[in-house]
């Protein structure tokens, strides 16, 4: 019985004994190339591990930018226009994550986070922003004097006496503490357009012992102070309507030196409601509120001053 060599390098009788490969059944000059492997699917307790760092690999990054986002935003809310820029940038990076199928729960509450800080930003700006605008020295607010009266049709005007002609000099003084714009008082918004009507009318100008009988609870004034309480009617204009409560934060109480005392909370007598009870003014409709100052007691001249313009009682 013949024995087959197994496949390897042998000398090859045929060939004058040269080197030749026997593949186990026929020579070759070269060995033959190897097999192609056969691919065999790895165990399935190795592919759950695969699987796994697949999905961890998974693009997040504007998942994880918009939770960062709304975080910060969030605790800086209440910082004017770096919170709303914040909540902005989150509530809109969110959005993009949930649409691109990044992590929700990632993207979600850094949208969440944002909408919040919006809110808050929204309110700490515009309050910064009118703020500013009600202590800023320079009259960029429009203010509309008393109409002129209505005349017959046919009727030539009236010319103004030489000394009744105001000059374009003294017009632009129009405001200011020695020539304040007269009542009703027309005050126009931060982006324009005239919010509502205004009169005033001094209650009393040293009210110490009215608001100390009013109500027990009512903070007396410091000493070298006297309260100064004043009456408020106010006659809406603005077709979506305003708050009375608007005239508290936009006026203030000035002397006749120009300086000038924020409004102060207090409970008034029966029958004196504040500004702040007030309902919203459509255009037509009127509220009569109250409001009340502390000035130093020296203080006997008085003016209300708005967004740089000073006002006659």
């Amino acid at each position: 019985m013949s024995i087959t060599p197994p496949a390897g390098w042998y000398p090859a009788p045929h060939a004058n004994n040269e080197s030749r490969y026997w593949d186990g059944q026929r020579w070759h000059e070269s060995a033959p190339p190897p097999a192609p492997a056969v691919y065999s699917p790895p165990p399935a307790a190795f592919q759950a591990p695969i699987g796994a760092y697949a999905a961890a690999a998974s693009p997040k990054g504007l998942a994880i930018t918009a939770l960062i986002l709304g975080v910060v935003a969030f605790l800086t809310g209440l910082i004017p226009w770096l919170g709303l820029l914040l909540a902005i940038a989150a509530v809109a990076i969110g959005i993009i994550a949930l649409i691109k199928g990044q992590p929700k729960v990632l993207a979600i509450t850094g949208t969440a986070l944002g909408g919040v800080a919006l809110i808050a930003g929204l309110i700490a700006t515009i309050s910064f922003t009118s703020f500013v605008s009600t202590n800023d020295s320079s009259p960029d607010r429009v203010v509309v004097g008393p109409s002129a009266e209505a005349t017959e049709p046919g009727d030539a005007p009236e010319e103004a006496a030489p000394e009744e002609e105001a000059t374009a000099e003294e017009s632009a003084e129009l405001g200011t503490v020695e020539n304040p714009y007269p009542q009703p008082y027309v005050a126009v918004g931060l982006f324009g357009g005239e919010k509502y009507s205004l009169t005033a009318r001094l209650i009393d100008a040293n009210a110490n012992a009215l608001v100390e009988g009013w109500n027990q609870f009512n903070s007396d004034a410091p000493a070298g102070f006297k309260y100064v309480v004043v009456e408020l009617t106010m006659t809406g204009i603005d077709p979506d309507g305003v708050e009375p409560s608007l005239a508290e934060w936009d006026l203030t109480l000035a002397t006749a030196e120009g300086n000038q005392y924020n409004n102060e909370y207090i409970v008034f007598g029966d029958g004196m409601p504040s500004m702040l009870e007030g309902p919203t003014l459509y255009p037509g409709s009127t509220f009569t509120g109250h409001t009340a100052y502390l000035v130093p007691d020296t203080a006997q001249s008085f003016l209300l001053h708005d967004n740089g313009n000073y006002i006659a009682f």
